[in-house]
């Protein structure tokens, strides 16, 4: 939903520039081969020079299809450097023929041009500065047909004029789309955190209450289920509070917390992270809890199903990557046949984040699940 608006704005003008582009294209068709202009027949390959037009709309048209918003500012400007080459270049064909009856042949395809480039290009000095090879080529296409320069400037101001609308038109719809992003993204975090306070209420009420108490009374008599319970309750009492992400993004630490957890609860894990202390990556909160969350889920699994409570956590920086793994020596199992748990609570973490999930194992070979981030 983070950019939905802007999305849809982009599509939006993706089709006012085709739109624009199969209007120009259909008027210079129409003002010389269905109208009176007749042009054609003063221009010798006049058909080979509209086709050369054809195709560079078909190319800018191409490109808002494909990329479902504006093509690049580069391709518009070097579309209208080859429209303003082709005016130019037909002009020059003519010659003599359009003395006294002006170069407007063209006129309405340069204009409409003109739009798009306001429309592409996201600066208004660029989008003017593309807009001048059109002018400069009127220009002269007013002066080479016979007629005083000066009547070409009404025309010519109406190219800066046209890109400059475009673009101050398409800047103010960017900025409502990106202003609505933003507020659909307070409203979102707004909840998230409304559901959170009402989840931690829950917690505090009913299992930390519970918790607290089975530690408090004596109700358990195994000094190492106790301290299991307190530590569980500490933790649990400071997620309420919002304190729950203290290792912020560094990774080293949260896997430390969590590998500390696991060993309280019963197995033993070593934890190697050394390629990762000299690494020094500074990571997105996002990416530590979902890294974190998926080890927690693996060393469940050794804990639960793997036969063993022996595992081995390690952690490494490769170029533009982490890497972390989960390995045990226990019983193994059919990766083909992973459960929801595992696609869900590992795999499904990883790739929220945009990482890769490898899970290598077999029945009575141990496992080895493998963890791949963007660093």
């Amino acid at each position: 939903m983070a950019s939905e608006a802007g999305a849809r704005t982009e599509a939006v003008l993706a089709w006012t520039v085709i739109l624009f582009r199969i209007g120009a294209l259909a008027e210079v068709v129409a003002l010389n081969y269905v109208g009176d202009s007749g042009w054609r027949r003063h221009i010798p390959g006049f058909g080979g020079a509209l086709a050369v037009l054809g195709l560079t709309s078909a190319a800018v048209v191409m490109a808002c299809r494909l990329g479902r918003r504006p093509p690049a500012g580069r391709l518009v400007a070097a579309d209208a450097v080859l429209t303003a080459g082709v005016g130019v270049g037909m002009t020059v064909v003519a010659g003599a023929a359009l003395h006294g009856s002006g170069p407007d042949f063209l006129l309405p395809y340069m204009l409409l041009v003109s739009i798009g480039i306001g429309v592409c290009v996201r600066t208004l000095p660029g989008a003017l500065a593309a807009t001048a090879p059109l002018a400069a080529a009127y220009l002269y296409m007013q002066a080479a047909s016979g007629f005083f320069w000066l009547g070409a400037l009404p025309h010519t101001i109406g190219f800066w004029v046209n890109a400059g609308i475009a673009w101050f038109v398409t800047s103010l719809l960017r900025r409502n789309a990106a202003e609505l992003d933003e507020a659909r993204g307070q409203v979102a975090r707004l909840a998230a955190e409304q559901e959170r306070a009402r989840n931690g209420r829950v917690l505090h009420d009913r299992v930390l209450q519970t918790l607290e108490a089975l530690v408090r009374d004596g109700w358990v008599s195994d000094e190492q289920v106790r301290r299991h319970v307190a530590a569980e309750a500490r933790w649990l009492r400071r997620y309420v509070r919002g304190e729950h992400d203290s290792a912020g993004n560094n990774l080293v630490t949260a896997l430390e917390e969590v590998v500390e957890h696991a060993n309280r609860a019963g197995l033993n894990v070593q934890l190697h992270a050394s390629g990762l202390k000299s690494a020094d990556v500074v990571l997105p909160i996002a990416t530590v809890e979902a890294v974190t969350g998926a080890v927690r889920e693996a060393l469940t699994n050794v804990r639960k199903h793997a036969g063993t409570a022996q595992a081995v956590v390690h952690g490494q920086a490769r170029r533009g990557e982490i890497v972390v793994s989960v390995l045990d020596q226990g019983d193994g199992f059919d990766a083909r046949g992973a459960g929801l748990g595992l696609r869900e609570s590992i795999e499904g973490r990883i790739a929220d984040i945009g990482g890769t999930t490898v899970v290598d194992s077999a029945p009575g070979e141990g496992t080895l699940v493998e963890l791949r981030v963007p660093s």
